[in-house]
């Protein structure tokens, strides 16, 4: 009993001292974001600024509004936006929320940073231990200092450091080596399993689902990867002929408490999925954010000696760095080679696992230095499962290669440390080959970004008046708006999210669309000078910001500040320095009509145009009763006859408070006008259907509209 206890006390102090490993080693290669916690966060200035707000606004909706996180009010004012999509990584949200109520949301942001990195390295320390002692490792100094060094590969990876720019949700990663652990332990059946127990969960495999839960609640992605983990090895079990009935039921119980517990999150998500497709990335996304199988040899453009040099080797791969930095390191690929040598058979599921999601990292078709070669690679296959494209970073995969490489390393590592005869040769070796390690990794110092929040926010979060800020420019959503927000805690007109949603305003309603696309729409006003006051009260925009900093000199600038000029023309700054003007909106002294395009519509093309698939929703505001006309124009391309029409063969109008329908009649000429007449203020909402005979009914259909009142 002594012996065992003795044993169990030399454990704990290994694992403290791995965990104190980790937390130290942390500190020094994020410096100096010792000497910022609470007032900088780590990375490039711009998603990290996404991932603060993400930290702070599950605070507001907990605590201040009492709400759910997966739907803001604060985005997108006045009708706010769904976060389904959002890179939420709730788990940071709520376990770190003590951390933003004690000292702030810089602290929490920075704690998870600093959870993330000792946690992962430790359980990757963990499962090495593990993997060691199923290869026959038997001496605890020389297993416990390998498996430190699989902890520092993981952990400690340019992959882990390129997404600490700002991917929140792909630093905190801190799970997955434990999933991987219990997934491993559950499938390992004890020969003194109980018969009767053969069809119950065993406790390595409600400890794999718990860490499958909260690997998926950090980000969905994890919870895909480790999907394709868990089949990976039950297909090495398969090949291997040591698949029983006893690991499908572990199985079944590992995923069936997960999908249980995540069930309320994922089903919104499929429901939503299956009626828009806005969460998809558009064609050749998936391609572009794929990685380059030189990327695994050329190291970061971070690395604190050669990073400049690096840098410029990776400038012709495909991808920004935070995707394309995969690189797997010199002397842990010396390592796995010394592990392939003395280790062969025992390591082959590793070595099957680094290659497969090696290959998946490259996406559909294989990169190299740059250059699309239009291989197709196995990953266009796994792209045919349904929702399997919604996770477009394919290049993410890279964080399996890497615990791969780690476990593969320390067995490698084991087998140098064979070899020692001493302790003192033992340490000496293992500190010698993990400082190597870590100079060929370090990125010291990181980068920091400490917040450049104007003082203009600071006073408007004292005023007390409604309404929303709209941020220009806008042609394309600047994170650092929401930094902002959580100065002056009003709400947004756009705001940057992760899947932008085609049913929020900005983009579909007149005059703010121009500032959107840079261009008029095809609900174009004559004069927006006349028209803003409706449509910013429509909006509910009290203050409208032109930031010059967020906009460069060039096009953007002086379009956004030419259409600026003509709404407010004769009306002076509310305050004006050097990097902001920001005007106070004031409401109209007569509201006028305007018409919203229906988020149904194609994307804006030149002309102004937009394409219609089979059919679109036009929506009229109408301040009051009234006569208005509506005209649709069909592209000039566009020569083959067409109709307006409904199940019956004719058009309606219907007041949306259920009020009597207008009847207008069939129309089939080239330049399309109908009458309007608005019973009561309020939205007429008329869903167009365009038809031709003998055309598909994919067919496209390009149309302009505008609105006057005869």
């Amino acid at each position: 009993m002594m012996s065992r206890s003795k044993t169990r006390i030399q454990a704990y102090r290994a694992y403290a001292l791995a965990l104190a490993t980790f937390a130290i080693l942390t500190l020094i290669l994020t410096w100096p974001l010792v000497r910022h916690v609470g007032d900088a966060i780590p990375g490039d200035s711009f998603d990290g600024w996404q991932n603060l707000w993400n930290l702070w606004w599950v605070k507001v909706a907990l605590l201040e509004q009492h709400a759910s996180p997966y739907f803001t009010n604060l985005l997108y004012h006045p009708t706010g936006v769904s976060l389904w999509f959002q890179t939420l990584n709730i788990f940071n949200g709520l376990t770190f929320l003590p951390v933003q109520l004690a000292g702030g949301v810089f602290w929490a942001y920075n704690a998870v940073v600093v959870f993330s990195f000792v946690i992962a390295g430790f359980g990757a320390y963990l499962l090495s231990l593990d993997v060691l002692n199923r290869l026959g490792a038997r001496r605890p100094l020389r297993m416990h200092v390998a498996a430190l060094v699989a902890g520092l590969i993981f952990t400690f990876s340019p992959f882990h450091f390129a997404h600490l720019l700002g991917h929140m949700q792909v630093f905190s990663f801190e799970f997955i080596p434990f999933f991987v652990l219990y997934l491993l332990k559950s499938l390992t059946i004890a020969p003194h399993t109980r018969r009767a127990n053969r069809f119950g969960p065993s406790r390595y495999s409600l400890m794999a689902a718990l860490f499958l839960i909260l690997s998926a609640l950090c980000d969905w992605y994890f919870a895909l990867y480790l999907g394709f983990f868990a089949g990976l090895y039950v297909f090495w079990l398969v090949i291997r002929q040591r698949i029983r009935w006893a690991h499908v039921v572990q199985l079944l119980w590992m995923f069936g408490v997960t999908l249980l517990v995540v069930s309320p999150l994922l089903i919104p998500m499929v429901r939503e999925s299956l009626r828009y497709d806005f969460m998809k990335p558009p064609p050749g996304q998936i391609v572009s954010l794929s990685g380059d199988m030189t990327g695994f040899l050329i190291p970061s453009g971070l690395h604190s000696l050669w990073g400049d040099w690096a840098a410029g080797l990776r400038a012709p791969l495909n991808a920004s760095p935070s995707e394309n930095t995969l690189y797997l390191g010199l002397v842990t690929a010396v390592l796995i080679l010394g592990a392939l040598r003395r280790w062969q058979k025992q390591v082959g599921f590793w070595l099957l696992a680094l290659l497969t999601f090696a290959i998946f990292a490259l996406g559909p078709e294989l990169h190299i230095y740059g250059k699309n070669t239009g291989i197709p690679l196995p990953y266009a296959l796994i792209l045919k499962l349904p929702f399997v494209e919604i996770a477009r970073t394919v290049a993410r995969y890279d964080l399996l290669v890497m615990l791969a490489a780690g476990v593969l390393a320390s067995a490698g590592l084991y087998a140098w440390l064979d070899r020692a005869s001493t302790h003192r040769q033992t340490w000496a070796l293992g500190i010698l080959i993990a400082s190597l390690i870590l100079l060929d990794f370090t990125p010291a110092p990181y980068p920091i970004s400490p917040p450049d929040t104007p003082d203009f926010y600071r006073t408007l979060a004292a005023d007390p008046r409604g309404g929303a800020v709209m941020n220009l420019p806008m042609d394309w959503d600047r994170p650092g708006y929401l930094l902002y927000q959580t100065t002056h805690q009003k709400p947004l007109t756009a705001a940057y999210i992760t899947r932008t949603d085609p049913r929020t305003l900005p983009g579909r309603v007149p005059v703010i669309n121009r500032f959107r696309h840079l261009q008029e729409d095809i609900n174009r006003v004559d004069d927006v000078a006349m028209w803003a006051p409706t449509i910013f009260e429509f909006m509910d925009i009290q203050w409208v910001v032109l930031d010059r900093y967020k906009m460069p000199p060039g096009p953007t600038r002086d379009y956004t500040e030419a259409l600026a000029r003509a709404i407010f023309v004769n009306q002076s700054p509310a305050y004006q320095d050097e990097r902001l003007t920001v005007f106070e909106t004031t409401p109209p002294t007569t509201r006028l009509p305007f018409v919203e395009i229906g988020w149904d519509f194609g994307p804006l093309q030149p002309g102004p145009m937009r394409t219609v698939e089979q059919t679109a929703t036009i929506i009229l505001h109408a301040p009051h009763p009234g006569t208005y006309m509506v005209t649709i124009t069909p592209a000039e391309t566009n020569r083959i006859p067409w109709q307006l029409e409904d199940h019956s063969g004719r058009i309606y109008l219907r007041a949306e408070d259920g009020g009597p329908r207008t009847l207008v009649a069939n129309l089939a000429q080239t330049t399309t006008s109908w009458t309007i007449r608005a019973m009561a203020p309020g939205l007429q909402i008329q869903r167009i259907q365009l038809s031709e005979k003998d055309i598909a009914t994919s067919s496209l259909f390009k149309t302009s509209a505008n609105l006057q009142q005869p």
